[in-house]
C-alpha cells in the first residue's frame, strides 16, 4: 500500500491524518531512516516504521497530533526503554517527525447576499474554502464570490442533494427568507458537519425551530445549531457580522470554549423565546 497514495486519498476525502517519518536512526533500530507511516483518524495505518512497541507509541502520538493539528518530533531510546525493544533489536535510538496533515475545511455558505459575500472573504483569510449555495445565479456569481471554491445555483433542493459535507465542514445559513433557511437547516442537522450556524432574530429562530420540530428534528440536533449566530462582539454591520461568524467558526475549530462564553444554541434560544411569548400573551389576557 503506497503511503503517498493513501495520504492523497485521505486528504481528498477531507479527513485529517498524520505522516510519521524516521528522520534519524542511530544503532540498531527496527527500520531505516526515511521510513514512513501514515496514521489515519481511526488509528489505522498505511506503511510502517518497523512495527513493535516503538511503532505503537508513534501511532498514539500521531492520534494526538491529528487532534491538535500541531506537528511534533518524538525520540525513542531503545537502550533506556527496553520495553520498546521486545527482543527485535539490539538497542539504538530514533527520531520520528510526526506531521499533521490537515486538509482545508470547507465552509458551506447558504445565501449569496451581502453578509455571505463578506463572510466568504473573511473565511478565505482564515484558510477556509467557501462553497456558496443560492438559487439566484445573478447573486451567486464569480464576480461577487471570486475566491469561492464552488458556486451552486439553480434548484435549491437539487443543490442540497449534491453536497456531501464531512465532519470537518462548517455550515452557515443566511438565505433571503425563513422558508429557505428552514430547508437548509433541515438538511444541515443530518450532516456530520463540525459547525452549523443560522442567522436571525430570536423570533426567527423560534419560527424555524417550531417548523422543524414538527418535521421530526430532535432536541439533540437543535442543540448543535448556533442561532443566533456569531460571537457576541456587539456586531451590527454586515462586515462586523461576517467577522463574528468567522470568529465563531474558528473558535469551534480550535475548541476555544473560553472564546465563546455567550454562545447560544438554537434549542435554548427557541425555548426561552417561546416562554416569553407565552408570558406576554398571558399578561395580555389578564389585562383584558
Amino acid at each position: 500500500m503506497d503511503v503517498y497514495e493513501e495520504l492523497v486519498r485521505e486528504k481528498n476525502e477531507g479527513r485529517a491524518c498524520a505522516l510519521a517519518t524516521i528522520v534519524n536512526a542511530v544503532g540498531s533500530v527496527p527500520s531505516y531512516q526515511t521510513a514512513k507511516m501514515l496514521v489515519r483518524e481511526d488509528g489505522s495505518i498505511a506503511g510502517t516504521i518497523g512495527g513493535g512497541a516503538a511503532e505503537a507509541a508513534v501511532i498514539a502520538e500521531a492520534k494526538e497530533v491529528i487532534g491538535s493539528g500541531v506537528s511534533r518530533m518524538v525520540t525513542y531510546d531503545l537502550h533506556e526503554n527496553p520495553r520498546m525493544d521486545i527482543g527485535m533489536v539490539c538497542g539504538g535510538s530514533l527520531n520520528v517527525y510526526v506531521e499533521a496533515i490537515q486538509p482545508p475545511r470547507t465552509a458551506y455558505l447558504f445565501g449569496a447576499g451581502h453578509i455571505n459575500a463578506l463572510t466568504a472573504k473573511v473565511a478565505k483569510l482564515a484558510g477556509l474554502e467557501a462553497e456558496v449555495i443560492d438559487d439566484r445565479p445573478e447573486f451567486a456569481s464569480p464576480e461577487r464570490f471570486p475566491d469561492a471554491r464552488a458556486l451552486h445555483t439553480g434548484d435549491f433542493k437539487a443543490a442540497l442533494a449534491g453536497l456531501k459535507p464531512n465532519s470537518r465542514a462548517l455550515i452557515f445559513i443566511a438565505t433571503r427568507g425563513h422558508a429557505l433557511d428552514a430547508d437548509a437547516l433541515r438538511w444541515a442537522v443530518d450532516t456530520p458537519a463540525a459547525y452549523i450556524g443560522m442567522i436571525g432574530s430570536r423570533r426567527k429562530v423560534q419560527f424555524v425551530y417550531n417548523k422543524l420540530k414538527l418535521d421530526g428534528v430532535s432536541e439533540e440536533q437543535f442543540a448543535r445549531v448556533h442561532a443566533p449566530v456569531g460571537l457576541n462582539i456587539g456586531a451590527t454591520t454586515p462586515e462586523e457580522i461576517a467577522v463574528a461568524v468567522a470568529a465563531e467558526m474558528i473558535a469551534c475549530i480550535r475548541n476555544a470554549e473560553a472564546a465563546r462564553p455567550l454562545m447560544r444554541n438554537m434549542r435554548e434560544v427557541a425555548e426561552a423565546t417561546g416562554r416569553k411569548i407565552s408570558q406576554s400573551k398571558e399578561s395580555q389576557r389578564t389585562a383584558a
